[in-house]
């Protein structure tokens, strides 16, 4: 092992100190303000803790005389439970990154908690429970500093989101239905063959806050059993011949096709696209916590930390209430940091069921529009979700980026001397544009269109630290911002997309800027897609002497992976990928112990054999473009990985590999099964050999374990009981082989993966029921949807194959396929099409000296909507 570099040894001593700084930040409630804080409880203003009666008025009464409190002051929810309806909180006219944007129907904001121009309060819910009503944020912290939050819940009746679970479903009369479970507080009303979804009702104007119809713009789908969450097909409102309201909360919704849907169980969260307000706001404030706080919804969007510094979001719930039936936790993003300064720390939570990100920090490119004078540009937002509010104020930091390259202008780097734009509180000015001037003359070369600009001073330092993230339709967490970013002690558990992202978009999201510090360290990847982490700039010339981002190390992680890409880096310098494990997922299924004979007579001997349940994983681990100073070193990885990466305008003597052997350009297939070697639970009994010879030594019985060595640990098969003196006629001692435990030569599948002793399922591996054709269940077998081909090597050793084939229960009287063995390349056996009102077929064919068996489904011509097919108590009968 090579020594670290003196590069390393500096960035390890500056990630020190950032920790250092961080730690003085998060300090505990109530430490700042010690015994001389005011207290000002809100039921002394008229709040209601039995929760019968509006308290935003009350609240608001209180939150305005604690502003005019001098020296600190605690603002008390004495414990209850406190309704907050919109017509009486505050209002304010503000714009928000990632929201509305310039949409002046959204310009006056509803606000529970207004905490605003104060300094030294803590937000005390002493255990209470906050339900606010309509469309509001829950709070606002504006131009305030020493601010805290905690100990408290809060949630949303009747949120802009409508959690639909798939209860039924099934054919009647020629047509497909689906039964859909709502949550108890959902409101609606079916008329016309179509669905109206209902906010709750006002009680000042007696109309309900919202409504939205049918499928609404925006659908998710997640699936309870597995959880997971992905952006997908909304089928529940197409082809629609009939919706009829069943009462207590449950709609049928016949088709016009006679198709079956196999979606029974999955949740379609459906919405509109709006982002009305956020959820909560921190703008142009200071030292800001959130601590101990249940946040059950967000409306809108997430928190947003705007134009601010220092905040910290630590120990807090980002999840729904089981006891509401609802999934959905979050509009869209859970914490979105937009041009926030200082330090920005988020540990110890949990992002649980989001509709986009769980967090997001950058910044935001204004482009450049238009040139008034040397020094002096009109700057633009270009994103329609974002305008209004200022982004720039005299005396910041700014770089003009040239946008092809993502590369500063040489000479663009410039200090604001004057901002003519928008306040972020009224629309008296445009809410698009701003007119800056610096402090020097611009270069030449910035001219409309092609150039964006940072303001360099609004960007944080990042804390990210054990955190769980689960059910996430997105990524987990994108971070853009040029001062040092720690990512350690997490959890990512399913997430749909990329782990981790780090972008600098001058294209469409416009959200600023490079990285030149990040630390992901000794994270856990659960279940992540492909890439697990990924750094993809917008820039369009690749040039590794020029790159976008610098300096982003993965080192001792711990990554439990399907067949997934590691990283995709794009435009990096100093890129390091140091002492992770790299695990299969499925380890624990992967090895599997076979005897020639589990039945030996005393002082016989017969062969035992370790084999791979599963084929091994195909891509390629890393890839790189246009990148430069790669170090892949001393990492450990299981059996079944590719050991590849693929380069693009990467130089080869670039990249330098250490311990690991990663070929660039050409598969390396680590075995899944090498060098096994075998265990045997009653040596006295039988003993086996390294060699896999198993000698029955005396009557009586011994389970015989195959171990496999790994990088990353041992490779363990389920013990395989065998029978010494058994009788070779008893159920112990037949030596039939199941194709479910067998080694698969070759898998193709239509959708998901094939699975062994299960049906098909859905599109995740794991996901199915037990096996069942009309109505008979079978323990082994193989599940699969058109078009299918699994492929088992038989090497003579058998000579007969028998199953019971047939469409799964499943997908009720839906489904056509059509079943064929092959042996050797020519087909032996076939079936008419079946559908899911067929019983099953019994296949019984001689495969004698065959020594590759392949069991394919096609799908009986018409698609393979709902083609899912079983291959049950396939099982093959040995050579005496």
């Amino acid at each position: 092992m090579r020594l670290p570099s003196i590069r390393a040894v500096r960035r390890a001593a500056g990630m020190f100190l950032v920790g250092v700084l961080l730690s003085f930040l998060v300090t505990p409630v109530g430490a700042a303000q010690g015994a001389s804080a005011t207290v000002v409880r809100v039921t002394d203003f008229g709040a209601d803790p039995t929760g019968r009666s509006d308290s935003a008025a009350a609240v608001a009464a209180a939150l305005k005389h604690a502003k005019s409190v001098d020296g600190p002051v605690r603002v008390l929810f004495p414990h209850g439970t406190y309704q907050l309806y919109p017509e009486q909180a505050e209002s304010r006219e503000l714009y928000i990154s990632n929201t509305a944007g310039a949409d002046q129907r959204y310009r006056n904001k509803r606000i529970g908690l207004l905490i605003e121009d104060m300094k030294d309060v803590v937000i005390d819910g002493d255990g209470s429970h906050l339900q606010f009503h309509g469309l509001m944020s829950a709070f606002a912290v504006i131009r305030s500093q020493h601010v805290t939050a905690t100990n408290f819940s809060f949630d949303y009746t009747t949120p802009k989101v409508i959690d639909a679970t798939v209860a039924e479903t099934g054919t009647a009369n020629g047509r497909a239905y689906r039964i859909l479970d709502l949550p108890p507080g959902t409101l609606y009303r079916v008329a016309d063959n179509h669905v109206t979804w209902l906010g709750e009702t006002s009680p000042t104007t007696g109309q309900p806050y919202w409504s939205g119809v049918d499928k609404m713009q925006y659908t998710q789908t997640h699936d309870p059993k597995t959880q997971r969450t992905w952006r997908g097909p909304r089928p529940l409102f197409e082809n629609v011949a009939a919706v009829t309201d069943l009462g207590d909360k449950r709609i049928r919704i016949d088709y016009q096709s006679s198709t079956a849907p196999s979606d029974r169980g999955l949740v379609y969260q459906m919405r509109q696209t709006d982002r009305d307000t956020a959820g909560g706001l921190i703008w142009e404030s200071s030292d800001v916590t959130l601590r101990g706080i249940a946040a059950r919804y967000l409306h809108g969007f997430g928190i947003v930390g705007q134009l601010s510094e220092n905040i910290t979001i630590d120990g807090n719930e980002f999840r729904t209430d089981p006891a509401t039936g609802r999934t959905t936790a979050s509009f869209a993003d859970f914490i979105q940091m937009s041009g926030v300064k200082g330090a920005v720390t988020i540990t110890n939570n949990i992002f649980d069921g989001p509709h986009d990100d769980p967090i997001n920090i950058h910044g935001t490119y204004l482009q450049v529009t238009q040139r008034l004078a040397p020094d002096t540009l009109v700057l633009s937002y270009m994103h329609n979700e974002t305008a209004g509010f200022p982004q720039f104020h005299p005396g910041d930091q700014v770089e003009i980026t040239d946008k092809r390259t993502m590369a500063v202008v040489p000479g663009g780097t410039a200090t604001v001397r004057s901002v003519d734009g928008p306040s972020g509180q009224d629309h008296d000015k445009s809410l698009t544009n701003m007119t800056v001037t610096f402090d020097r003359a611009i270069p030449d070369v910035v001219t409309a269109g092609g150039f964006v600009v940072e303001n360099t001073t609004y960007t944080p330092s990042a804390r990210i630290t054990g955190n769980t993230f689960r059910n996430v339709p997105t990524r987990g967490i994108l971070v853009t911002t040029r001062r040092p970013v720690v990512i350690e002690d997490n959890v990512f558990d399913g997430m749909a997309m990329s782990s981790i992202s780090i972008g600098a978009d001058g294209y469409q999201w416009y959200e600023s800027g490079p990285v030149r510090d990040v630390l992901i360290r000794r994270n856990t990847f659960l279940r992540p897609s492909s890439p697990v982490i990924f750094v993809d700039p917008t820039n369009q010339v690749l040039d590794p002497a020029n790159p976008v981002h610098q300096g982003i190390h993965v080192e001792h992680n711990d990554f439990r992976i399907g067949n997934v890409q590691l990283v995709n880096a794009k435009s990096v310098r100093d890129i390091t990928f140091l002492g992770n494990d790299v695990k299969r997922l499925d380890r624990d299924q992967l090895v599997a112990v076979r005897a020639e004979n589990p039945c030996p007579a005393v002082g016989a001997t017969t062969p035992v054999r370790a084999s791979a349940t599963k084929g091994p994983n195909t891509s390629s681990l890393f890839r790189f473009r246009g990148s430069s100073d790669v170090l892949i070193q001393d990492n450990k990885y299981d059996n079944g990985l590719n050991l590849r990466g693929d380069l693009e305008a990467t130089q080869a003597d670039q990249v330098t590999v250490d311990g690991d052997d990663i070929r660039f350009g050409q598969d390396n297939i680590l075995p899944v099964v090498q060098a096994p070697k075998f265990r045997s639970s009653k040596p006295e009994v039988l003993r086996v050999a390294p060699d896999g010879t198993a000698t029955a030594v005396a009557a009586g019985t011994a389970e015989v374990t195959a171990i496999v060595k790994t990088e990353t640990g041992q490779l363990v098969s389920r013990p395989l009981t065998m029978t010494v003196g058994g009788d070779p006629a008893s159920p112990e001692c037949d030596r039939t082989a199941y194709v479910s435990e067998l080694p698969f030569a070759a898998e193709s599948n239509g959708w998901g993966p094939v699975e062994r002793d299960t049906s098909n399922g859905e599109n995740s591996g794991g996901d199915g029921n037990p096996l069942q054709i009309g109505g008979t269940r079978f323990d082994k077998g193989l599940g699969v949807h058109a078009a299918s081909s699994v492929s088992v090597q038989l090497d003579g050793r058998y000579k007969r194959f028998i199953s019971q084939v047939g469409v799964d229960d499943e997908v009720g009287n839906n489904g056509s396929v059509a079943f064929e063995v092959v042996a050797d390349g020519k087909v032996i056996a076939t079936t008419p099409v079946m559908t899911g009102n067929d019983p099953a077929r019994t296949i019984d064919v001689d495969v004698t000296s065959v020594r590759e068996l392949t069991l394919r489904v096609t799908d009986g011509g018409n698609g393979n909507s709902s083609d899912h097919a079983d291959w049950a108590d396939a099982r093959l009968v040995p050579t005496d």
